[in-house]
């Protein structure tokens, strides 16, 4: 029986949903020859480096990036990432181009374009569709986290000592550059005035177990408003959600400024750093928030492992679980509780 609290956040290793891909895995490894061991180049002018799909997984590699770039200042740096993230990637001026995977045969032949000096998958699971892309790649180096069912794939692998941050786990080739390196926020704060008196509220999600019923956020934001009617908070929301949002509206009138229209997620950072913090639920809004150096308050699943892989990394913050994968049955008592602890903070 699956585990109703361990989320597709979990590895390869501990989600039991996992079980018919290990056995392809194995099946396919067992066909396939190893690749030779090489050590990493000292100074690589070509680096692709592989996201994985959603536009959080995006979002977190971007201190990867900003931190090759800081080594490595010369150096062009592509992505390979997927329909789902490829515009955060190309809103990031640290990319020099963009590969989208899973667009058949015209990404394969793209993956023979291009000779690298190193290429660099953080994911710490396998999948064959990974293995295909690194047998592809023309690369001198190629690089993966350490594991039996992913190793023979790649020239050089970093062992993660089962790191919990993700930001920590896809920075671990700087690490192997710079052992002494500080993982910085990549997210500019020039001429950037935090307004006291705003929060931002995320009421968006593309999961389902990460959707907060409407109802709850209203109860929310009527505590925060009785008891301090001077805040003004600004919604963040998809556009399918504009529904939600006018209802919000018309529920607490001028308290309530509306961004529905960002021509990307980045777009909103300038919103997120004027406001004392973010509520939100484990979006990628969060790990924007992280990055633009404002507090959050987060509301996540059950799944305690996947709070610590994916809860901020250098920001304050508060985080209120549900007792199931799905977030609906938080407490709105149990949220404004926690924001008026992150308040006095």
């Amino acid at each position: 029986m699956p585990n109703h609290i361990v989320s597709q956040a979990r590895s390869f290793r501990e989600n039991p949903n996992h079980y018919p891909r290990k056995l392809k895995v194995r099946i396919y490894n067992a066909l396939t020859k190893k690749e030779p061991n090489y050590p990493l180049p000292n100074n690589p002018k070509k680096i692709l480096i592989q996201s994985q799909e959603k536009i959080g997984d995006g979002i977190l590699l971007f201190p990867l990036i900003y931190g090759m770039k800081s080594i490595f200042a010369d150096c062009e740096i592509h992505v390979l990432c997927s329909r789902k993230n490829v515009e955060v990637f190309r809103k990031l001026n640290l990319v020099d181009d963009i590969l989208v995977y899973r667009t058949g045969k015209l990404f394969w032949k793209s993956l023979t374009l291009n000779d690298y000096d190193l290429f660099y998958n953080p994911k710490d699971h396998p999948s064959i569709t990974a293995f295909r892309i690194a047998k592809n790649v023309r690369a001198k180096v190629k690089v993966c986290i350490a594991g039996t069912q992913q190793e023979q794939h790649y020239n050089y692998a970093i062992k993660s000592d089962y790191l919990e941050s993700v930001i920590e786990k896809n920075c671990l080739l700087l690490k192997e550059y710079e052992p002494k390196i500080k993982i910085v926020p990549w997210l500019s704060l020039k001429n950037v005035n935090e307004i006291k008196n705003q929060i931002c509220i995320n009421i968006s999600a593309d999961s389902n177990y990460r959707i907060w019923p409407i109802e709850n956020w209203i109860q929310l934001m009527d505590m925060i408003l009785s008891d301090d009617p001077s805040i003004i908070i600004n919604i963040i929301s998809m556009d399918r959600d504009q529904a939600k949002s006018k209802i919000i509206e018309n529920k607490f009138g001028k308290s309530i400024k509306s961004f529905p229209q960002f021509n990307s997620i980045l777009e909103s950072s300038s919103i997120i750093q004027q406001s004392k913090m973010l509520i939100s639920s484990d979006t990628a809004m969060i790990h924007l928030s992280d990055a633009a150096q404002t507090p959050v308050l987060g509301l996540f699943s059950a799944d305690n492992r996947n709070v610590s892989r994916y809860k901020p990394f250098w920001v304050k913050n508060k985080i209120v679980q549900s007792d199931s994968l799905s977030i609906k049955n938080i407490n709105p008592k149990s949220v404004f509780s926690e924001y008026n602890k992150l308040v006095v903070d």
